[in-house]
């Protein structure tokens, strides 16, 4: 995790950070707005697996299960794209963090590689999240117990994982803030 650190550390430039900025938003826009509504639609009135946190095998099973055609075929063309989105996401929210870490004390970037490395652990269960979400939808008569369990046990890695992602980024952006707001006072 430390090279990764490094890594975008050494690559912490306008040039790199505004096309990631950007693709994050698109992303997010359609992976949040757009596409939710639409899967909404055509499922009658559900959301996401992957976005439902205290979701249940019992749960799950009935929600496949319900979805007509359309709604599989969306689900899967989603699902690809939440290959994408995660780590377009966490990769830009690291480079504001590489960023954020010019505004706070040094004793900051020992925690960073710490912050990789939830970052990488939620697109790491994202992913393997995905995989076992689509497996289920792809053959809902086979209800296969164990894969619904180790998928929504994958599901709450991710949560977990991100929880403790936000907690560090929370943190270093208002020790940034006021690390800012002290040194300004001072002068």
């Amino acid at each position: 995790m430390r090279k990764i650190a490094s890594f975008i550390q050494a690559h912490l430039t306008l040039r790199v950070f505004l096309p990631l900025l950007a693709a994050a938003l698109a992303t997010t826009w359609y992976g949040l707005f757009w596409s939710v509504d639409h899967f909404s639609g055509l499922s009658g009135g559900l959301g996401f697996l992957d976005m439902q946190p205290w979701l249940t095998a019992d749960e799950l099973f009935t929600q496949i299960r319900s979805y007509p055609e359309e709604a599989v075929e969306f689900y899967l063309g989603w699902s690809a794209f939440d290959y994408a989105w995660p780590f377009i996401t966490f990769t830009t929210m690291l480079f504001i963090s590489a960023w954020l870490l010019h505004f706070v004390p040094a004793a900051w970037q020992t925690w960073f590689p710490w912050m990789v490395a939830a970052a990488c652990m939620t697109v790491l269960m994202d992913w393997a999240e995905n995989a076992g979400f689509s497996l289920l939808v792809m053959t809902p008569s086979q209800e296969r117990l164990w894969l619904a369990q180790f998928t929504l046990f994958l599901h709450a890695m991710k949560l977990l994982f991100n929880l403790l992602f936000n907690l560090g980024f929370w943190l270093l952006l208002a020790t940034s803030i006021i690390s800012r707001i002290k040194s300004r006072l001072a002068t």
